[in-house]
């Protein structure tokens, strides 16, 4: 479970944001019949624009479109238009506003009714911005980091929005400035801010987007961490509450910001979708991540209270879009591809009261690297009127083979890992040591070695853990039998250092070339791996590099 301690140092918290409606009825003028209509206006507040735009939404069930209309500010009338697509009534100053509070009224007329006239006021406030800011580069870097994710789930990406963007600068500003959740600072949320706190602009995140004039709903995630932008948006994924907004079919613009450790990501949503269901790691994946260490709030596991951090790579199933009322998780299973069941923790509405639309399967115990998992989901969706529909989902993915290296692939460019890294072929890995390197490659990344390779007899020799490391095996020393035991998945190797021997499958089985110590580490012979792994080992003489493929 997280403490206030690690809370303090490290924290997640993600809000949504929609607007309010207000409602009314349209009185007609010579009948007894009403139509109903809602409203909203906006900005209704301070405004950190000298020009911001001016927003009138209506929506009626009145058959014809308003016959007449017109608006003013501060009494003097302006040009303002009516999208009948959108039903807004808008207009946006054509010259700077100075500080002040502006009253706006408009009228309208339905053709046989009385007019209708609502007022509203703002108030310009004193720093306001007579233009937008471009967004810097760390931003496009943040930018481009988000539609890498979008890319390998097959969705739209999403552009930056200068409005959503001062808001989301403004507000990591603020949190760096009162060291919110920090020793010395004040534990509000991450979302909030105080009214007279240094750099206020809004108490919630609609507020501070409408201070810049950003008036369509959205949902805000935000972070405390150290490290680049680009690390925050993945630990951000990575928290299931967290990865709902980057996977919306609706989102379709956004606004980030770093200061300091905190980071803060607006998601602006257009307009609903059909119902969609959205399962992560996506489909084919073969890059996964295999571990979960927790540090979100909400807590996924607040209601697992016997289980603690890490656990396994959360498993997201999410409907998006509208006519979906209630999802419910009839069963789920996960298992290895060797037919090895793995414990989830489960949860969904029914017991999870931050979930609607959403599943979540927790692993128990973190993944094994390099390994290839199959996911069966059954729900039962409720649609409006009740009518109820049985979904079964189910798709496969397999782990990395090293912490970290699917992310980096993928950011280093995602077009390529689309293609390579989500597929539902097996995936063919390269390891490549040179013996005259400090660093090996994994399908290209680089990692840097324990042990360097050494020579012996005319044989080359690699370090068990760096072996272990690249082939996303795990390794532990057996000091009675002086022994290197290897294990991936099912496969289990004892690898002896005294004796041309070595052990799979229960089968002792001999070798001209055994595993030997060199100082205190097991070194493991290149042709004792071809023996032992089944893989194909390719040496070149020239950059005296040795190839592993598996």
């Amino acid at each position: 479970m997280l403490t206030a301690r690690r809370l303090a140092k490290r924290a997640l918290v993600m809000i949504a944001a929609l607007a309010i409606w207000c409602s009314g009825s349209v009185i007609p003028a010579n009948t007894a019949s009403a139509y109903s209509f809602k409203y909203w206006s906006t900005p209704n507040t301070v405004v950190g624009l000298t020009r911001p735009p001016i927003f009138f939404y209506l929506e009626t069930d009145m058959p014809d479109t308003p016959s007449a209309y017109k608006m003013n500010i501060n009494g003097e009338d302006v040009n303002v238009i009516y999208d009948r697509t959108q039903q807004t009534f808008s207009y946006t100053p054509t010259k700077d506003l100075a500080p002040g509070t502006y009253k706006v009224t408009l009228t309208f007329t339905y053709y046989g009714y009385e007019p209708i006239a609502k007022s509203w006021s703002f108030t310009v406030a004193k720093n306001a911005l007579q233009q937008l800011p471009s967004p810097t580069s760390e931003q496009l870097s943040g930018l481009q980091a988000v539609n890498d994710y979008r890319m390998i789930y097959g969705l739209k990406p999403v552009e930056i929005n200068d409005r959503l963007n001062a808001s989301a600068s403004a507000h990591a500003n603020y949190l760096e400035t009162n060291k919110v959740q920090q020793k010395g600072g004040n534990n509000a949320s991450l979302h909030d801010e105080i009214s007279g706190a240094k750099g206020f602009i809004g108490k919630d995140p609609f507020a501070r987007a409408n201070y810049y004039g950003y008036s369509s709903s959205l949902s805000e995630d935000a972070a405390y961490t150290a490290g680049t932008m680009q690390n925050s948006i993945d630990m951000l994924f990575d928290a299931p509450y967290h990865r709902k907004p980057f996977l919306d079919p609706n989102v379709t613009a956004i606004g980030l910001a770093k200061a300091g450790n905190y980071t803060v990501i607006e998601f602006g949503m257009g307009s609903s979708v059909a119902p969609q269901l959205v399962v992560s790691p996506v489909p084919g994946e073969r890059m996964a991540p295999t571990t979960f260490k927790g540090y979100e709030e909400p807590d996924p596991l607040r209601i697992h209270k016997s289980n603690d951090y890490p656990v396994g790579y959360p498993i997201m199933a999410q409907y998006y879009g509208s006519d979906i009322e209630k999802v419910k998780l009839i069963s789920a299973q996960l298992q290895t591809s060797y037919d090895k069941p793995i414990e989830l923790l489960t949860n969904a509405p029914d017991n999870d009261d931050k979930l609607t639309g959403a599943v979540l399967l927790i692993p128990s115990k973190p993944l094994q690297e390099d390994t290839s998992y199959r996911v069966k989901l059954n729900l039962q969706i409720t649609k409006p009127g009740g009518d109820t529909e049985k979904v079964t989902k189910e798709w496969d993915f397999t782990t990395e083979p090293i912490t970290g290296i699917g992310k980096k692939k993928l950011h280093q460019d995602s077009a390529v890992y689309s293609k390579s890294s989500v597929t539902g072929s097996s995936v063919q890995r390269i390891a490549s040591f040179g013996l005259d390197a400090s660093d090996y490659t994994v399908d290209g990344v680089s990692f840097p070695m324990k042990r360097p390779p050494v020579i012996v007899d005319d044989s080359s020799y690699l370090y068990i853990r760096d072996l272990a490391a690249a082939l996303g095996a795990n390794v532990e020393w057996d000091d009675e039998k002086r022994a290197a035991v290897y294990t991936k998945g099912d496969l289990k190797v004892t690898l002896y250092t005294t004796k041309n021997q070595y052990e799979m499958a229960g089968r002792v089985q001999m070798t001209d070339t055994p595993a030997r110590l060199v100082g205190e580490n097991t070194m493991v012979p290149v042709r004792l791996l071809s023996e032992v792994l089944g893989a194909k080992i390719n040496y070149t003489e020239a950059t005296r590099s040795v190839e592993i493929i598996y």
